[in-house]
């Protein structure tokens, strides 16, 4: 398979079937997932697994899915390091739904309201100078779903 094959078919999925997604898996894809440092080499991130059987700690706050990942950042005071991080942890999320398509399992990142509420981060053990940088929806679907667009490039490219 080509990267460049895929980007048509990159989607965040809508529906899960009801079945588990094994931790182990989760474990293994953000092994290869976390090659997404800065240039400082900082690894800022941190992560939640939350499944179901993990009772209702998602419910009402989230769609619901088989398991959650919860992707936590530090917070670096100084703002271009905060920045960096930020984009390194994309990037690390990228990666990890392009690993996830791999193994049909279907990723929806999302960013509600309550990631900014102290009160309710600090329930997934969100520490101080900690922040959540999204959630990340995890399940299998039937089918693998298409793009519903192709984004043209040469309308956002510019020459100097």
């Amino acid at each position: 398979m080509q990267l460049a094959d895929i980007r048509t078919g990159m989607r965040d999925a809508s529906h899960f079937q009801n079945r588990p997604v094994p931790q182990q898996l989760v474990l293994e894809m953000l092994d290869d997932a976390v090659w997404a440092p800065n240039h400082g080499l900082r690894e800022p991130w941190r992560f939640v697994y939350v499944d179901n059987g993990s009772g209702d700690a998602m419910q009402n706050l989230q769609e619901p899915a088989p398991a959650y990942l919860i992707v936590v950042m530090k917070e670096d005071p100084n703002p271009h390091k905060r920045d960096e991080d930020f984009a390194a942890v994309f990037c690390l999320i990228q990666n990890f739904r392009l690993l996830a398509r791999e193994k049909k399992l279907g990723v929806r990142r999302t960013m509600h309201e309550w990631i900014y509420d102290q009160k309710r981060s600090r329930l997934f053990g969100v520490r101080e100078k900690e922040c959540i940088a999204a959630v990340l929806d995890l399940g299998y679907f039937d089918q693998m779903q298409e793009a519903s667009f192709t984004p043209l490039i040469e309308l956002k490219f510019e020459l100097l």
